[in-house]
């Protein structure tokens, strides 16, 4: 991942790494193990290929920067968790499972990616180099069309997770993350984007729009000046950035991920882009999982979800602080709104519609995850408010959404309520 100017030289000690890139890698392996695990469930399958791809694999090794103790960087993480979703593969499997992976890591400072070639020679992953994986020196950018055109290449299914850590919010334009999406219908991209130091640079100023115009992001300069008079106009550009990203990238589905730094007083996004909501359902989930923080603006459908160093139980030593968090405080808290407008959503549906699209059609707008949303419609059913029906329309179910063709229905009761 990007190395925040981190230097990395033959012969020295690798850079330290702040609590915060820690975090990122912890979401990284968490969510790799995940997405392997929700893709080889089907016990008949004996095969999963998958390309990982690190824009800005920098030197793959840091020193903790109060323990002093090695941390792998973001391609060995990758390596790592791969190994571990194998395993895991394998426990539930009678027969043989290959997971077939290929890696390709970038840097364009050819020191560090040196210093990660002789990091990799050291490590039970050696043998890899150079047949799984891929070291390339040079912007990535420029690598793209060959990428995307090896993991055509590879196989139909072009299954790919881009990790690119970025250091600010230039280095990945907007419209190369479409050509991505564009191009493999199956890539995933976990961007970090540094939405304060974008927002602090900004300007009316022609080298401000240029830059802005290179990233592929469109924010009027009128719209930059009526922003910074108002007492809020941070929080103004932030919803700004929040509406452009996914559209600019054309990603479907997205979950923008806030990070706080403490010791950079800076704060940034980790955003997941796929084109398809069950990929974002298990980035959802692991952050209920893990119980991070989140913080959100408003009504207006932006759920930020994130990390904040003070609250990093890991890293304080303490426990969880009050605030925005993926705990039981703000489960009931997502119920309780969802329980108020579900109803009226699903009232537009007079003849019914299938958990699975009205799951997609919302789960931009709101951190839970298909299970929780099943829970709430559970309820609404119990009280009437719909029915729950199976794919055909002719079988009620007793227990709310058993499949994700099931039905949803309004009821007689919920049309006279919402009138």
């Amino acid at each position: 991942m990007s190395h925040e100017h981190h230097d990395w030289k033959r012969g020295s000690d690798p850079p330290l790494i702040r609590p915060h890139s820690q975090a990122k890698h912890r979401v990284l392996r968490a969510y790799l193990e995940r997405y392997v695990s929700v893709l080889t469930a089907r016990i008949q399958q004996e095969t999963f290929r998958l390309t990982l791809i690190d824009g800005f694999a920098g030197g793959g090794l840091y020193l903790d920067s109060r323990s002093k103790e090695e941390r792998p960087g973001s391609p060995l993480v990758m390596l790592e968790a791969m190994e571990q979703a194998a395993e895991d593969a394998q426990k539930i499997r009678t027969k043989p499972f290959h997971l077939d992976l290929q890696y390709i890591f970038i840097e364009k400072d050819r020191e560090a990616l040196d210093y990660l070639r002789q990091v990799l020679s050291k490590s039970k992953y050696a043998p890899l180099v150079g047949v799984r994986v891929e070291l390339i020196h040079g912007d990535f950018t420029a690598q793209v069309p060959k990428i995307t055109a090896f993991v055509k290449k590879r196989g139909r299914a072009g299954r790919a997770i881009f990790v690119l850590d970025q250091f600010g919010y230039s280095a990945v334009p907007l419209p190369t993350i479409r050509d991505i999406l564009a191009t493999l219908d199956n890539a995933e991209v976990i961007l970090t984007f540094a939405t304060d130091s974008l927002i602090d640079y900004l300007s009316e100023n022609e080298p401000t729009q240029k830059i802005l115009k290179n990233v592929g992001i469109t924010l009027p300069s009128k719209d930059v000046r009526t922003a910074k008079e108002e007492r809020a106009w941070r929080r103004t550009i932030q919803f700004a950035l929040h509406r452009e990203i996914p559209v600019r990238t054309g990603a479907k589905f997205y979950t923008p991920f806030f990070i706080r730094s403490t010791d950079a007083h800076r704060d940034f996004w980790l955003i997941h882009l796929s084109g398809h909501f069950r990929a974002r359902d298990v980035m959802v989930g692991l952050h209920w999982k893990q119980g991070t923080s989140f913080a959100h603006y408003g009504r207006s459908g932006l759920r930020m979800l994130g990390y904040d160093q003070e609250h990093d139980a890991e890293w304080t030593q303490q426990q969880m602080l009050p605030g925005f968090f993926f705990d039981e405080t703000a489960l009931v808290s997502s119920q309780e709104e969802l329980l108020e407008e579900l109803p009226e959503r699903i009232f537009t549906h007079s003849d019914g519609i299938q958990f699975i699209e009205l799951f997609s059609n919302l789960t931009n707008e709101c951190p839970v995850t298909a299970e929780i949303m099943k829970g709430v419609l559970s309820d609404l059913a119990k009280q009437g408010v719909i029915q729950v029906k199976d794919k055909t329309g002719a079988k009620s179910r007793r227990v709310g959404i058993q499949h994700d063709s099931d039905i949803i229905i309004p009821t007689r009761q919920m049309r006279l309520f919402l009138k």
